[in-house]
């Protein structure tokens, strides 16, 4: 009698096990609306010289709205697809955002644009991040650890206005980023919170992303999918690229809004 009862019980367990890994998949595509704003500070140079101050290096880094003439809210496209499988969930997100505008350089920029030069920019970022969740439902709440890609594509060309001196720098980036993502369910709407965090030190290279985003989505109807949310991505660097020293700390943030269709 233990033994079947026993049995019985691992036959449960297994059966819940199955459920939640083989529930109906359900995929999720939403397109939306962003106006995102930069604000920080970038340097880049091929032989920075000022000299060690306490032991470290002056900073290269200028502010992107005075020296760039960056900073203005742009609107940027953004788009999202989730497959959730019960526990876990896989989900790719992106977006794209440019800026441009006349600054005065702070500070020498590359090899060949000095400190005083009236210049031109013209910024774009690529933002695609690539993630896996494991739901833990705990009623209407579900805590969800995961782990993502997170790929950043920052290309920035500085020019002075007469157009005959030009820096161009292009970094690419895919980084894996922990993080923790937190949902409530109510049926009609349905508020999801994720934070994302990673710090390297290697060798001579720094960097720090921090990614946040937050968004509520309200279904009218079983295929219908509307949000409103807010996205903030910092990113922070030191290192060399193409030869020169990069040093950043940039910050982009803004609303999102948008819609879409649930399979």
């Amino acid at each position: 009698m233990a033994a079947v009862t026993f049995r019985g019980g691992i036959l449960w367990l297994g059966s819940v096990a199955l459920s939640g890994c083989f529930s109906v998949p359900q995929l999720e595509a939403d397109v939306g609306y962003a106006p995102l704003r930069l604000s920080g500070n970038f340097g880049y140079q091929e032989n920075p010289t000022d000299g060690p101050r306490d032991g470290a290096p002056v900073s290269i880094r200028q502010d992107v709205e005075s020296a760039f003439g960056l900073g203005d809210r742009q609107g940027s496209p953004y788009g999202r697809l989730a497959l959730d499988l019960g526990s876990p969930v896989l989900s790719v997100s992106g977006f794209q955002f440019q800026d441009s505008g006349d600054g005065v350089l702070q500070a020498d920029f590359g090899s060949g644009l000095a400190a005083g030069t009236p210049v031109y920019s013209e910024l774009e970022l690529v933002n695609v991040k690539a993630a896996l969740a494991f739901d833990i439902a705990l009623g209407p709440v579900a805590l969800s650890p995961g782990l993502a890609v997170d790929y950043l594509g920052l290309d920035l060309a500085v020019e002075d206005v007469l157009g005959v001196r030009r820096e161009q720098l292009d970094f690419q980036a895919p980084l894996p980023l922990p993080f923790l993502r937190g949902a409530v369910d109510l049926g009609l709407a349905k508020f999801t919170a994720e934070l994302g965090y990673l710090e390297l030190d290697i060798s001579d290279v720094r960097a720090k992303v921090l990614d946040a985003e937050a968004l509520l989505h309200v279904r009218p109807w079983r295929l219908l999918d509307l949000f409103v949310g807010y996205r903030y991505l910092q990113f922070a660097g030191r290192g060399e690229i193409d030869g020169k020293r990069a040093d950043f700390d940039l910050n982009l943030g803004g609303f999102l809004v948008g819609g879409g269709i649930v399979f």
